[in-house]
């Protein structure tokens, strides 16, 4: 797939091959793409969820067998960047890595056991660099992004790179499950628990920002969730749409929503489209989007499967370090 690039992301050298590594709370991905013609060959990519943020809230301590399912992810990543013949390997952590006491540790492992420069990034530069990387397609609207991560949730408003707001929360798929849920499939009154939680902590852009956004209507789906819940609903419309860039409606994302939270998660493995290593933390990713859009009066979603691998590769062509 040749993904074109507009003049200001133009590398330096053609037929550069860049990977590009994320190490969340929930899982590991990795992106290698080739700068070819102006544009973007993507060569492979690849995700793995190891789960390096279990227990991070009750504990403030990576586990030792999440730390080690992390490192056997990233070297196998690692490898294929080799085989690959990869000019540049960029690898980043980010709300996992930016809370646990011994990220240290972990990142002195990953250089030693992986061959990986971990780089441990900011909710700010997390932001900048999803935005960039999942509304490259669309650089000359005003956009909203919702990043539902496993350990944090980030809501961006701006333009391509041009960022007009920006928050982060420590409010995840993971975290939220593990601090609320109790109970499987949830009870209700665990639901609402966390319902509140989330609008509590939701940011919310100024009037002068929602306004227009209102109006546009653009609020981009970033990260696994949003994903997901563009393979569930990809399954069940004809033809089989194309994830990236598909609209999800919010009365068939609340139904869907309704429709996992009243299963237990061995019965959500079942669900098509859905990983099943991601059936228990499904419900909570998507209530964090259902309670965003309702904040921003979204009637609908825009799934990106781009995000900040892309952002980095894209930094990486520019001839950033």
């Amino acid at each position: 797939m040749l993904e074109r690039m507009n003049a200001r992301t133009i590398g330096r050298v053609n037929g550069m091959i860049i990977g590009a590594i994320d190490v969340g709370t929930n899982s590991v991905k990795l992106l290698v793409a080739q700068r070819r013609d102006g544009g973007l060959r993507t060569l492979a990519h690849r995700a793995v969820i190891t789960r390096l943020g279990a227990g991070l809230d009750k504990t403030g301590i990576l586990k030792l067998d999440a730390t080690d399912r992390t490192l056997q992810a990233l070297s196998d990543f690692k490898e294929l960047c080799d085989r690959l013949g990869c000019d540049r390997v960029v690898a980043v952590g980010t709300e996992a890595l930016r809370r646990a006491r011994n990220a240290k540790e972990f990142i002195e492992r990953c250089e030693y056991e992986a061959g990986l420069r971990l780089r441990v990034i900011d909710g700010r530069e997390e932001a900048t660099l999803s935005f960039s990387g999942a509304t490259a397609d669309w650089p000359d609207r005003l956009l909203a992004a919702v990043d539902v991560g496993g350990g944090s949730t980030e809501i961006i408003v701006g333009r391509a790179e041009r960022l007009s707001f920006f928050a982060s929360r420590p409010l995840g798929a993971v975290s939220l499950t593990e601090k609320y849920f109790t109970s499987d499939p949830p009870r209700e009154g665990e639901v609402e628990r966390a319902r509140k939680a989330i609008r509590r902590g939701l940011p919310l852009p100024p009037d002068a920002l929602r306004e227009p956004l209102i109006a546009s209507g653009n609020l981009v789906g970033v990260g696994g969730t949003s994903i997901t819940l563009a393979a569930i609903l990809a399954k069940r419309r004809p033809g089989r749409p194309r994830l990236h860039g598909m609209a999800a409606q919010a009365p068939e994302i609340d139904a869907l929503f309704s429709e996992l939270a009243a299963m237990p998660s061995g019965e959500r493995r079942r669900i098509e489209g859905l990983e099943p290593d991601r059936a228990d933390i499904i419900v909570g990713g998507l209530l964090i989007l259902i309670e965003t859009m309702r904040a921003l009066t979204m009637p609908r979603l825009l799934v990106s499967q781009h995000g900040l691998r892309r952002g980095l590769i894209l930094e990486e062509a520019r001839g950033r370090s």
